[in-house]
């Protein structure tokens, strides 16, 4: 190219645009990312480019680049300097796209499938003709198995009760003036309301691995049913590529071997669960109930199993993303590994007495350190 401002730019020569693409490739190499593929001008016109070669639009969200679906637009493919290349396993966002006049039990089903209701009739019908047969005496009523649509509303009954609080069960069917609820009644009668409510199961029980057996889980009774909505969550929402993964207390102040008590925390009595959301919508993709010690014993390295597992059953392993945390998970050999064998970048805060990190930096005043906020 001239240096004169005054003649017209015919444009680049074939061997400046080679040297433009090698210098290019190269800092793709420093920085772990693949070749770039020349386009040769002579046997490629603008018309003639295919939706693989098309430029790539920088978002600042990092996500794929947009497929042609309105959901999906303006999507980053990868983010220069980064260490990998970020590559979820679809277009990020939703998986299913609903339309605008569709009501909220239609994007719950999303998640709460009828595969979900169905194994719940499964087994609610199973234990119900186990109870029938071992104990006939005390289980006189005629059992007739739910259908879907009575399970649905059973359920919903369940949620509601929830929002309109009486002091007991039968008290939502009852007919006084001053307690009376009408709606109760007529999406279903009250004793086969409380005969579901009696016999409702998530699992064969027949089966339950008793304490002491290598299988024993103290969450056998609702596992079946968790890891079926967690599959529900990854299937439906594939997240962007900023994730957090930290703990979640569910308010809970009855009996249960597992409750935890957190005194620093806003719920301080209840059942904590790790979980791994985005950071745009706060989407979880995966919840795991922490069960408490195994035997009475504490879990060595139980932070990095969490962070592991979570990415794992999230199924974002090896796609590029990054992995925000607390100090509780922070750790070098957690970091290290995700970076090396899981393709997976980290970062989080850190506790002073942490181990393998430098001993003149952890501490409260560091060394060139002068102001919060500052980095040596």
């Amino acid at each position: 190219m001239s240096e004169s401002s005054d003649e017209e730019f015919d444009g680049f020569s074939q061997n400046e645009v080679d040297a433009a693409a090698q210098r290019y490739n190269d800092r793709l190499a420093q920085i772990g990312i693949g070749e770039l593929d020349v386009v040769d001008n002579e046997n490629e016109s603008e018309n003639d480019f295919s939706d693989e070669n098309e430029p790539l639009v920088v978002d600042e969200a990092g996500d794929r680049p947009a497929e042609a679906d309105g959901w999906h637009e303006n999507f980053n493919y990868y983010e220069r300097g980064l260490p990998h290349i970020f590559l979820p396993r679809g277009n990020t966002g939703p998986t299913t796209v609903l339309d605008p006049d569709k009501e909220p039990v239609d994007f719950f089903s999303l998640l709460f499938t009828n595969a979900i209701l169905q194994y719940i009739i499964q087994e609610t019908d199973r234990y119900a003709n186990k109870q029938i047969r071992d104990h006939p005496d005390e289980n006189k009523s005629p059992w007739v198995t739910p259908t879907v649509e009575e399970m649905k509303a059973f359920l919903g009954l369940c949620f509601l009760m929830g929002i309109n609080v009486k002091p007991d069960i039968k008290s939502y069917w009852s007919t006084d003036v001053m307690l009376e609820t009408p709606y109760f009644s007529k999406v279903m009668k009250r004793d086969r309301y409380m005969q579901i409510m009696r016999y409702i199961h998530f699992s064969n029980s027949e089966q339950a691995p008793q304490p002491g057996d290598p299988n024993y889980s103290k969450l056998y009774k609702i596992e079946s049913l968790m890891n079926m909505f967690t599959d529900s969550m990854v299937n439906q929402y594939i997240p962007k590529r900023q994730l957090s993964v930290d703990e979640v207390m569910v308010p809970w102040k009855g009996r249960l071997s597992f409750k935890q008590y957190m005194p620093a925390k806003p719920t301080k009595w209840g059942i904590k669960m790790w979980a791994i959301a985005e950071a745009n919508t706060g989407y979880v993709s995966f919840c795991q109930v922490y069960s408490g010690r195994i035997n009475g014993v504490a879990a060595h390295g139980l932070a990095n199993r969490v962070v592991k597992n979570c990415i794992e059953k999230a199924n974002v392993i090896g796609q590029g993303y990054h992995i925000y945390m607390d100090n509780y998970f922070t750790s070098p050999t957690l970091f290290t590994d995700l970076f090396e064998h899981s393709n997976t970048a980290a970062c989080g805060t850190v506790r002073i007495n942490r181990r393998e990190l430098p001993k003149d930096i952890m501490k409260k005043n560091p060394e060139g350190v002068i102001n919060r906020g500052h980095a040596v």
